[in-house]
């Protein structure tokens, strides 16, 4: 069984862990703790458990934020819908009008044309005997003068109409230029709908990009702390034992931190190291779990398939599949863990990983970048 020693020393003040997550989790895996650094890695701890509720409530109300936002905009896109459909009948009102006009106008052109033929035809008529004999052939003065009245009723009634075909024609275009006035205003209020509608979608945009950078920031705090909680709740703490020769006085007392029921070995160990290398070169593909492409995960899980061991195919998970290790003391076989990728741990400071996109299954050897390791049993 792995015995961590604990050193007793004078409490420290309280540290701000904000930014320096990763720091602290290597100093909160390691096996040579402080009673100091014990107690902060449990203030550490706290801290992330706090800042993970606060960022559940930032996303909570951030998602709030949007479902209003959206709200805002669909009734502005239902407003501009309406307006649409006010424009579309302005257009058809306007249509209508213009076809009017157009008839008056033709109706006027046609008028015009019947009464300057008539006044040619009378004065043709004039000119031959025709006019003069229907003039002149009354039966009585009383028969002639109707007859002149008749032939200026007749002038004075085409032009009388044509007037009114006129005035008719000036209603239609005044009741035009106001529908098109009216159409003016819809279309005005229509663009700053619109414009309003841009604004929010682009609100709407950056929440939803704050709410993803929050849900981002949330998971690798949960991750964090979650391993963190694993490895704190794995060991025992043991107070000193007096030898009654007085080593243990003062400074020189000492405590030790001990992984509970952590077997020394990872009994996974050679066949999780082979299955690993027979993986080398094989393309990093995200979301893949072998046979040929891998991403990290994927690539851990698939290797101790191959010993048995089911394991789901996420990082998160896999910090949790077992006990949590300093990495002083990792064994072959052993998954490397950090927030957001895995490796498995081959000896000799080395552990072979899918790295990223456009990269290979490859062996590498800097192991600091990890947090802890997790041995598995």
């Amino acid at each position: 069984m792995m015995v961590v020693s604990m050193v007793k020393s004078k409490p420290v003040e309280a540290v701000n862990f904000n930014g320096q997550e990763s720091k602290y989790m290597k100093i909160c895996s390691s096996h040579n703790l402080s009673t100091s650094n014990y107690n902060t890695c449990k203030e550490f701890n706290a801290y992330l458990k706090k800042k993970n509720k606060d960022l559940q409530s930032s996303i909570d109300d951030s998602k709030s934020k949007i479902s209003q936002t959206q709200g805002s905009l669909d009734t502005v896109v239902a407003e501009i819908a309406d307006l649409n459909n006010q424009i579309e009948q302005k257009q058809n009102e306007i249509n209508y009008l213009q076809s009017s006009i157009k008839t008056l106008e033709d109706n006027i052109n046609k008028k015009e044309k019947e009464i300057k033929d008539r006044m040619y035809a009378m004065q043709s008529y004039s000119n031959s005997n025709t006019y003069v004999e229907f003039i002149f052939g009354a039966s009585s003065f009383s028969d002639f003068f109707s007859r002149i009245d008749s032939v200026n009723e007749l002038t004075q009634y085409d032009e009388d109409l044509i007037s009114k075909i006129a005035d008719e024609k000036k209603q239609v275009e005044a009741q035009k230029a106001t529908v098109e006035t009216a159409k003016e205003n819809i279309v005005a209020k229509q663009n700053e709908q619109k414009t309003l509608q841009t604004q929010y979608e682009n609100i709407i945009q950056k929440q939803k990009n704050d709410l993803a950078s929050a849900q981002a920031e949330q998971s690798k705090v949960s991750d964090t702390q979650s391993s963190l909680d694993s490895f704190l709740s794995s060991v025992v703490v043991t107070q000193p034992t007096n030898t009654g020769n007085g080593s243990n006085k003062g400074n020189g007392s000492s405590s030790s931190i001990t992984p509970a029921n952590v077997p020394t070995t990872n009994k996974y160990g050679s066949i999780v190291v082979a299955a690993a290398r027979s993986k080398l070169g094989c393309p990093y593909v995200w979301g893949a779990a072998g046979p040929n492409t891998f991403d990290c995960s994927g690539l851990v899980m698939w290797c101790y398939a191959q010993a048995g061991v089911s394991l789901e195919h996420y990082s998160g998970s896999q910090g949790k599949a077992g006990a949590v290790i300093p990495l002083s003391q990792a064994q072959p076989g052993d998954i490397l863990w950090k927030s957001g990728h895995v490796g498995i741990y081959i000896g000799g400071g080395q552990y072979i990983h899918a790295p990223q996109t456009g990269d290979v299954v490859k062996v590498a050897s800097n192991l600091n970048q990890f947090s802890c390791a997790v041995r598995p049993y």
